[in-house]
């Protein structure tokens, strides 16, 4: 089941870019259509439909599974049936304006909203197909043409998710075997249909009857659109996928489409894997996409609440890799955010009301990822966003070769200058406060002399902070070491049965300095062993993997010292010396820590 859960939610983040894609309009035309979204940095997704009324409950019973809105394919509840849960769905309590007041109070600029999901239910009134509120339920209303209106008003851009590979409820879609079992299945890859004439020509139908004449819906009846929001492209062809694209185009030009529209390559921007944490960047232009819980729909058992910090934590770090972010709310069935979303939105709203500045219209980090924190920036402005205050009351900012014009806290109304010298020829030393201003993230202004001349390779700090080498900020090379899917505990460097294959950091030292090195990797009982080395500036530490739980159980192994004679650029690799396992370990960082005089 998790397997699955992962393929569905995290294939189209992971498909490899095959061929060419038909070339899109001018870099000029294409840079026109994303100003408002690169200039946004921060939305709000909607999981709303009949499967929040059953919150993940059908008959009494919990359906296996981790997401609320999956739940007719979960529970294999027939067609039938399921279309009897509309007779119930009456959501009184929608209020267009409460939700798209919460978003903005929030800092969120855009509002994207499941017109229709994958169970086929059309949140709107549609023509196309009677499987939709308006009419079969008894709220008998269209919300979005009440949610149109009221991002008009609140200046929140209107956009929609669309399911466009998946309808459970069209018999000639794709997912539902239980109702028609000459269907594609849900977990069926694009090679295992593409050739069966039957089913490729009903898929085909599906589109052309349905999903296709949806879309000009969505497109036509409320005005301008800010993106429409695709889902599961890895289902889909080359071609299908670019039919969506153009259609979008002929009818809102400037309307966005999402990478999952397809595969990389396609659409304005990329996409993240659902509640992904960790991310190769392969795409200038990019989204992550994370919920407040677990689930995206509504789901009644589902308490597993994130903290706002490490909301703020995840968003602004998204932010540095210049990335947006979309944050998701499953209303209830009654068409209200329930009371832990509306907190963790106003603790939010709480920082980006302060800091939001280090945020709209800001691009990624030119100086890396500090140990403090991260960065963003805007014209001549880094905006220091610190996560760990320094002990000493001196914060390092490195890389930057710019002279300052001066420094301060953004929260500091009357912008106070902060201390400031060289520490050599590409780092800045800033003297801060005792304490943070913010327990959640301090934001510090640094204005520069000029265009931003900056370093952004990794600065060892040599107190305050351990120096972490995480798997997924390495160059990993060999035939079978791979990167994990990067959500929680997964952000390891796995698959390590190669002997050869290895992973590598570089990174710059300031001054000499020794540093105690610890190694934190999972290792599965019964899979994995065997030895390894940690090398750096021709010190060779060597360490036993040692087998504990599933292999995310995480330990951190000390290997010894390492000593840095003198500043300068070096190398960071860790290597396989046997593998006495079928794979050698799940590597998730090196640590080293300052070991002060």
């Amino acid at each position: 089941m998790t397997k699955r859960d992962m393929y569905m939610d995290n294939a189209e983040a992971e498909a490899l870019v095959q061929q060419a894609v038909k070339p899109e309009l001018s870099e000029e035309v294409q840079d026109r259509r994303l100003v408002w979204w690169r200039d946004a940095r921060f939305g709000m997704f909607i999981h709303w439909g009949l499967y929040s009324l059953l919150g993940g409950v059908w008959k009494g019973k919990e359906v296996p599974g981790a997401y609320g809105e999956h739940i007719m394919l979960r529970g294999q509840i027939p067609v039938k049936e399921y279309e009897t849960v509309a007779e119930s769905f009456n959501p009184t309590r929608f209020d267009a304006d409460a939700w798209v007041s919460m978003a903005k109070e929030a800092g969120m600029k855009y509002l994207v909203i499941t017109a229709k999901h994958h169970d086929g239910f059309a949140l709107y009134d549609s023509a196309v197909s009677d499987f939709n509120i308006v009419e079969r339920t008894p709220y008998g209303r269209d919300p979005m043409k009440d949610l149109a209106e009221a991002c008009r008003n609140h200046g929140v851009k209107l956009c929609f998710y669309y399911s466009h590979s998946m309808d459970w409820h069209h018999p000639d879609s794709q997912g539902n075997t239980h109702d028609y079992p000459n269907n594609i299945g849900a977990w069926d890859d694009l090679e295992s249909w593409i050739d069966d004439e039957d089913k490729r020509t009903r898929y085909e139908r599906y589109l052309n009857e349905k999903a296709f004449p949806q879309l000009q819906e969505l497109l036509t009846q409320y005005g301008d659109v800010g993106l429409i929001w695709f889902d599961c492209g890895h289902k889909v062809t080359d071609e299908q996928g670019q039919r969506f694209v153009d259609f979008v185009r002929s009818l809102q030009p400037d309307c966005l489409v999402n990478r999952r529209v397809r595969r990389d390559g396609f659409g304005d921007y990329g996409n993240s894997g659902d509640n992904q944490l960790h991310i190769r960047i392969n795409r200038k232009d990019w989204e992550s996409i994370h919920t407040m819980n677990h689930s995206w729909g509504y789901k009644k058992t589902d308490h597993n609440w994130k903290s706002v910090k490490g909301i703020l934590h995840n968003m602004i770090d998204v932010f540095s890799l210049n990335g947006n972010y979309l944050l998701n709310v499953g209303p209830t069935p009654e068409g209200e955010f329930d009371e832990k979303s509306v907190e963790i939105l106003q603790g939010v709203g709480r920082w980006m009301k302060q800091n939001g500045e280090s945020v709209y219209g800001t691009t990624g980090s030119p100086i890396g990822k500090p140990q403090w924190g991260r960065c963003t920036v805007k014209g001549q402005k880094l905006y220091l966003h610190v996560f760990e205050w320094p002990a000493s009351g001196e914060l390092i900012v490195p890389g930057l070769r710019n002279g300052l014009i001066r420094a301060y806290l953004l929260a500091d109304p009357e912008q106070r200058p902060l201390k400031w010298e060289r520490a050599g020829k590409e780092d800045i030393r800033l003297h801060v406060h005792a304490a943070a201003l913010d327990p959640d993230a301090t934001v510090i202004v640094v204005e520069v002399e000029g265009a931003i001349d900056a370093n952004p390779v990794k600065r060892l700090m040599a107190k305050d902070y351990v120096n972490r080498f995480g798997a997924f900020d390495g160059d990993i090379e060999g035939k079978r070491l791979r990167y994990d899917t990067g959500k929680k505990d997964r952000d390891v460097a796995t698959g390590w049965s190669e002997a050869a294959d290895h992973i590598r950091w570089n990174y710059r030292a300031a001054s000499a300095g020794t540093y105690a090195v610890t190694a934190v990797y999972g290792a599965q009982e019964g899979k994995a062993g065997g030895t390894f080395a940690v090398e750096t500036n021709g010190q060779l530490l060597s360490g036993v993997v040692t087998p504990k739980g599933d292999g995310y159980a995480f330990f951190a192994q000390p290997l010894g010292t390492v000593r840095i004679d003198e500043p300068g650029n070096y190398g960071l690799t860790v290597r396989a010396e046997t593998i006495t396992g079928e794979v050698l370990m799940n590597l998730k960082e090196v640590q080293l820590h300052p070991i002060e005089p």
